[in-house]
């Protein structure tokens, strides 16, 4: 996992008009003005840093005696240009050759964020844990809030982003913008996420809703996680069917509760908490109560509703992409969920397909296809239900 700098305040995505100062100019007597104003970085640099050097690489040998062999003076050279690596690069080397690469840079700290989304692009579908699963922590933002999401998308669907956020200040055009995440399947507005001094209310779901209704929006959104959002109320319950794809819906030290149960199963929502939830989280495959243990089981257990929906084998094929867990602030991934306490984690359940009468049906399609790599392609294994169908089909299939 990369690790970044400690935190050491929030970090706020407000604009910075810098600090000004006057001053005089003696030979020509004009008073004038100076601003500083600092910017962000121009390219996502933080995609690249790695905790480990590409220098060291450089000393990579066989061990023992003699000569190094052929395989590692390969695995040498294909780390000290990592960054020149692509999906296209990789298209003509087997997983077998690429597997030893990727273990090989993995083992000496240089999987930078780009480097993985490079191999998991290049290699869907292979069994390998640290390529299935990639977790990055920013605690210290410096950049623009898009500066962060921009590479985190996947417009072909190569991989699947959980996004949590959390002690950060940002705009509400900067949540608003999460729309762009197409492939987004898990959303999380942890503690100290500040938006317009309130944090996150009601109002900003009913845009994310609204965009998912008329532009099919967060199509592969299946759960959404609110912590410490005290402007969060039943309201919102009324907005979550709006969501194709969503199913779990989870609240902690929010303003909604068990006294909304029978508002929230009229609308199509199962309450869940305690040993409820620890049974669901325990089927869905989660083995302790970390923080990304729990929404991996989330997202996993949720695919159940979508099978109403869409052909199993689409899920399965949703379920089969890599994952990139990214936070952006102080939440760690292993970080401990209460599931059973007075303030624990509170949840509900989507039991049926509810659209709203002021949505059209034709609003739900998405427009257009999804385009897909040749070495996507080449890798993603075929699919057959009644007839025989393609990785790209399933996932309109499951966007729709």
């Amino acid at each position: 996992m990369s690790r970044l700098i400690k935190v050491t305040s929030r970090p706020n995505f407000a604009p910075d008009h810098g600090r000004s100062a006057k001053g005089f100019n003696q030979e020509s007597g004009q008073v004038y003005t100076e601003t500083i104003a600092r910017v962000g970085p121009m390219n996502a640099e933080w995609e690249w840093k790695t905790v480990g050097s590409s220098r060291l690489a450089k000393r990579f040998r066989s061990r023992g005696p003699g000569c190094a062999s052929l395989t590692n003076m390969a695995l040498r050279c294909a780390m000290v240009n990592s960054l020149s690596l692509t999906p296209e690069s990789l298209k003509s080397v087997p997983w077998q050759i690429g597997q030893s690469i990727w273990n090989r840079i993995v083992a000496s700290d240089l999987d930078s964020l780009r480097i993985w989304k490079v191999f998991a692009s290049a290699y869907p579908g292979e069994d390998d844990e640290t390529l299935n699963w990639k977790d990055h922590v920013i605690l210290r933002p410096e950049g623009s809030f898009t500066s962060y999401i921009t590479p985190l998308i996947s417009p072909s669907f190569q991989w699947i982003t959980f996004l949590t956020l959390s002690f950060i200040t940002c705009s509400r055009t900067d949540l608003l913008q999460l729309s762009r995440l197409v492939n987004l399947g898990v959303l999380s507005i942890c503690e100290e996420v500040s938006c317009s001094d309130i944090g996150l209310d009601d109002g900003i779901i009913r845009s994310w809703g609204r965009a998912a209704a008329e532009s099919n929006a967060f199509s592969m959104l299946r759960v959404l996680n609110c912590r410490s959002q005290r402007e969060i109320t039943s309201r919102v319950l009324n907005y979550l069917n709006d969501f194709s794809s969503l199913a779990v819906f989870a609240v902690e030290d929010c303003n909604i509760g068990p006294q909304h149960k029978r508002l929230a199963l009229s609308l199509g929502w199962q309450y869940k908490t305690g040993v409820d939830l620890s049974r669901f989280l325990v089927q869905a495959g989660a083995t302790d109560s970390a923080w990304g243990t729990v929404i991996r089981a989330c997202f996993r257990g949720s695919g159940s509703f979508s099978v109403q929906h869409v052909t199993a084998e689409g899920v399965a094929a949703v379920d089969a992409l890599p994952v990139l867990h990214f936070s952006l602030g102080g939440t760690i991934p292993d970080a401990v969920v209460d599931v059973t306490g007075n303030h624990s984690m509170r949840t509900f359940h989507r039991v049926n397909v509810h659209v709203p009468v002021s949505v059209p049906m034709k609003a739900l399609k998405r427009p257009g296809q999804i385009s897909q790599s040749a070495d996507q392609a080449r890798k993603k294994p075929t699919m057959r239900s009644a007839k025989e169908q393609s990785m790209e089909n399933m996932l309109i299939e499951f966007s729709s």
